[in-house]
């Protein structure tokens, strides 16, 4: 009578332990926590009735059962992944989750999806417009659009491109006010990001710093919780505001926003982030591919524009 086979899950766990000879870097390889991972592998070697592990106060060491069935599951493991990727990656077929921040998806990504849809009808995107950095373990995330690089070498990250900040407003209160300095602004409304210690909002205060600027008060005025909202507050002319080239770059193109100053700071990246072991999916890379190229002409057009 043939023995029942350990979950999947359960190897999974075994594995990374194994390779990392320790549980708390296999829980961040797995993107979950130390007693999650030493829990599962306590489970699992009760359901087999022998330790795989010898505990040290300095780490793991695999005990003789457990070095033969590392061998054992690290080829199963290889078998498996590469058999999964021939019958489901074969064709540029099938769906693709990206997890961008919310404000660069409607302003950046969305515009220019029906390029890539054109390229490639066969993939089907699904956008989450999530702030918060994805477990890829977990979520379902394929691929994740991200200002901040992460320390995960188990992650392939490419930059995108350094992101550049100035004060924009609309043309028509630009014509009612006269701003030649930053003091101006004084008369006006600045709209202000609800959130600014997140990582890809922008901040007045620190604007004005970097400009050695520290008599301008910034109190008062209007904030949004997201940028693409102070972006249309400035575009109806509620106000001045410190706006991304990144999100505003149609609206400055076509005039609906100006630039009262022709400073620019470069502040905040773009990242393009996902899992080592995807790198060559043909739906990963047709994704990499796609927007490496918008990125090229959105930063030909940026220089276009602003010189930078």
């Amino acid at each position: 009578m043939s023995r029942a086979l350990p979950s999947l899950e359960g190897l999974r766990y075994f594995d990374a332990a194994a390779r990392h000879l320790s549980f708390t870097r296999a829980s961040k390889d797995l993107f979950l926590t130390q007693s999650a991972v030493s829990q599962k592998i306590q489970a699992l070697e009760q359901e087999l009735g022998y330790e795989l592990f010898y505990r040290l106060p300095r780490g793991l060491r695999l005990t003789h059962r457990g070095e033969r069935l590392h061998i054992g599951v690290d080829q199963a493991l290889r078998l498996l992944g590469t058999t999964l990727h021939q019958i489901g990656d074969e064709e540029l077929s099938g769906t693709l989750k990206v997890r961008v921040m919310p404000s660069f998806a409607s302003k950046w990504l969305l515009p220019r999806m029906p390029s890539f849809n054109q390229a490639y009808p066969g993939i089907q995107l699904e956008v989450e417009a999530d702030l918060s950095t994805p477990n890829f373990n977990s979520d379902g995330v394929d691929l994740a659009i991200s200002c901040a690089w992460t320390d995960n070498a188990k992650l392939s990250q490419l930059h995108l491109f350094d992101d550049l900040v100035y004060p924009v407003a609309s043309a028509d209160l630009l014509a009612r006010l006269e701003i030649k300095d930053y003091g101006d602004l004084c008369q006006t409304i600045l709209l202000h990001d609800s959130m600014p210690h997140a990582a890809y909002s922008t901040n007045w205060d620190a604007f004005f710093s970097r400009h050695s600027r520290y008599d301008i008060n910034t109190r008062g005025g209007c904030s949004f919780s997201r940028a693409d909202l102070v972006l249309q507050a400035a575009c109806d002319g509620q106000g001045v505001a410190l706006m991304r080239h990144s999100l505003c770059a149609k609206e400055i193109a076509n005039g609906t926003l100006v630039r009262p100053f022709p400073e620019v700071m470069q502040d905040g990246q773009v990242w393009l982030v996902h899992p080592s072991i995807h790198e060559d999916r043909p739906r990963v890379q047709a994704l990499k591919k796609w927007i490496k190229s918008e990125v090229e002409q959105h930063l030909s057009q940026r220089r276009l524009n602003l010189g930078s």
